[in-house]
């Protein structure tokens, strides 16, 4: 994975900061029988939580009130009506709570819906517990 962007955005008012940090290229995808399809493993969740530990490591003198990081996967694949689709992994963290959000295609959530909700389960759990 490639860091991408890494910047900060305060809002008019001056009370919120949002540190937003893109990566680019993960190696999520796998080919399966009818396509791409997103591949998560132990391996990469561990690698994760180590960006995101090390991310929140480098705010201890400026820190926002909120920082929010994007994980492209490094294929792309197409859905039903001819769409491409990149998979992305987006999380935020506000006040020591992490929520998770996963783009996929519709291939994904046919045939990887659940080990995708148990990825989602247990790398928050991970997350709060840093």
């Amino acid at each position: 994975m490639k860091i991408l962007f890494d910047e900060t955005f305060t809002s008019n008012d001056g009370k919120r900061k949002s540190r937003n940090i893109w990566y680019g290229y993960a190696d999520i995808s796998v080919d399966g029988m009818y396509g791409k399809s997103i591949k998560l493993t132990e391996d990469f969740m561990d690698n994760l939580c180590e960006i995101i530990k090390n991310d929140l490591s480098t705010n201890a003198v400026n820190v926002p009130t909120e920082t929010n990081w994007y994980f492209y996967g490094s294929a792309v694949t197409q859905d039903a009506i001819g769409d491409n689709i990149r998979p992305t992994i987006m999380v935020r963290e506000r006040s020591d709570e992490f929520i998770t959000n996963f783009n996929i295609s519709d291939h994904d959530f046919a045939v990887n819906i659940d080990a995708i909700l148990l990825f989602k389960a247990d790398f928050e759990k991970r997350l709060a517990s840093h």
